[in-house]
């Protein structure tokens, strides 16, 4: 029965909606409100009672419609996750009084010409104003544009290798007036926000699928290593496979990708003698301890040597990168052991919340994006604390919401914008699928 074209029934409907504050939620409430009409109508039209009249005691058995409207307000509420929140403040507060006690020990002050601390609280104001923007935006109208976000994300990558910019640590930087901004190291974000779309719009990874697939892994993993940057390469391949996997792929075809990074790789590390070297002192420190073995057996100094509650101030600066990719020691060395392992907690916290709703999701969509962004995250912790801790070789992976890196902390608090846009609309219909609109 259809009466989605019942002038009495839009008519009440658009009653009830205007007691709903929330429009995005309109939609489904009217499909609701009209499945259950219809149900009442087909009830009285069973008992022979003439249409109109069926439709008029049906909407009256609803219930007055601003009533039923305010009820509804409060039913649909968009949800916040708290506990996701309170992680991130948690972390982030970290960050900032880390890299407080950097910036009061005046170690690093002698070697920068600007307050990292300064800096730090700038981009986290910047950061959080994204994080709200991006929770009041539906992400559910991106779906649609996986392919113009990977793209997109190409050319200026391309554009950057052909007109270069600053150059740290062998990475290429963009630098859009004075402005620093490490695009390699975000990149692995912005193409698992393209892989969901792609993924979820594409009918059964066969085919066609596959050599997209193949696409979609080769060219960004042949522009890391171009870019000098095999450790966010290893951070993209990982999420690739987790969204293929998610995404349905075999078996069979996810064992043909795996395989394709060993040979990627080996051919990077052969044709880089510095990173291969990075490698093999990760594996033996001790045997270069003056070389490429320094920074690793430092890190493991600051570490043993900590404690349960630290050594406070007393951090000489022999340990480089100590407020950026070995922050950990730092932090570990200067307030213990026991703010250490509060840390690894809330970040474990963080991931748990996070994936928690990636399954809460109604939406396919939804639970492909938070599992690629949760991915990122959880690489990122567990092999920055790795690393230095001498489980992992070190590389230019951050801590996140602790290293000090402006676009990283904007970029990770984007993340979270993107979580709690998902949250608020987990329990929302896809909308391609609702033919009805609210006014």
């Amino acid at each position: 029965m259809g009466l989605e074209q019942n002038q009495r029934v839009q008519g009440y409907l658009n009653l009830v909606c205007a007691q709903i504050k929330w429009a995005e939620v309109h939609e489904q409430v009217k499909l609701e409100l009209l499945t259950h009409i219809e149900d009442c109508v087909g009830e009285y039209l069973a008992e022979d009672i003439p249409e109109s009249e069926a439709i008029e005691k049906a909407i009256h058995r609803m219930g007055d419609s601003k009533e039923l409207g305010r009820q509804l307000h409060k039913t649909h509420k968009p949800p916040i996750n708290w506990k996701l929140c309170w992680v991130v403040a948690f972390l982030t507060g970290m960050g900032l009084i880390t890299l407080l006690s950097v910036e009061l020990q005046g170690t690093l002050m002698s070697k920068l010409s600007f307050s990292v601390f300064t800096n730090s609280v700038i981009h986290l104001v910047l950061g959080f104003a994204v994080l709200l923007a991006i929770t009041f935006f539906d992400y559910r109208r991106l779906k649609a544009y996986g392919w113009h976000i990977f793209i997109g994300t190409m050319l200026i990558w391309l554009l950057l290798l052909g007109v270069g910019g600053t150059v740290v640590n062998g990475k290429p930087y963009w630098t859009p007036g004075f402005i620093n901004i490490d695009y390699i190291g975000i990149t692995p974000f912005l193409l698992s926000v393209s892989l969901a779309g792609i993924f979820f719009n594409q009918a059964g990874l066969k085919g066609h699928g596959i050599i997209k697939a193949f696409v979609l892994f080769t060219v960004p993993n042949v522009f890391y290593i171009i870019s000098n940057s095999l450790s966010t390469a290893l951070i993209y391949t990982l999420v690739f496979l987790i969204l293929l996997f998610l995404a349905g792929a075999s078996r069979k075809l996810l064992g043909y990708f795996m395989l394709l990074p060993i040979f990627l790789f080996g051919v990077a590390l052969l044709q880089s003698p510095y990173q291969l070297d990075r490698l093999l002192a990760f594996m033996n420190p001790y045997q270069n301890p003056d070389g490429s073995g320094y920074i690793y057996i430092q890190s493991l100094e600051a570490i043993k040597s900590a404690g349960l509650w630290g050594q406070g101030f007393t951090f000489s600066g022999n340990l480089p990168e100590f407020h950026t990719d070995l922050v950990f020691s730092y932090l570990v060395y200067t307030f213990g052991w026991v703010v250490g392992a509060v840390v690894i907690i809330s970040a474990l916290a963080l991931l748990i919340i996070m994936a928690s709703v990636a399954k809460q999701v109604k939406d396919s969509y939804g639970f492909l994006l938070v599992s690629g962004l949760t991915s990122i995250l959880a690489l990122h912790f567990i092999w920055n604390i790795f690393m230095t801790v001498g489980f992992a070789p070190i590389s230019g992976i951050n801590l996140p919401f602790i290293s000090y890196g402006g676009s990283q902390m904007v970029i990770n608090l984007a993340i979270m914008g993107i979580v709690l846009s998902v949250y608020r609309r987990k329990n929302l219909s896809d909308p391609n699928n609702i033919h009805t609109n609210c006014s």
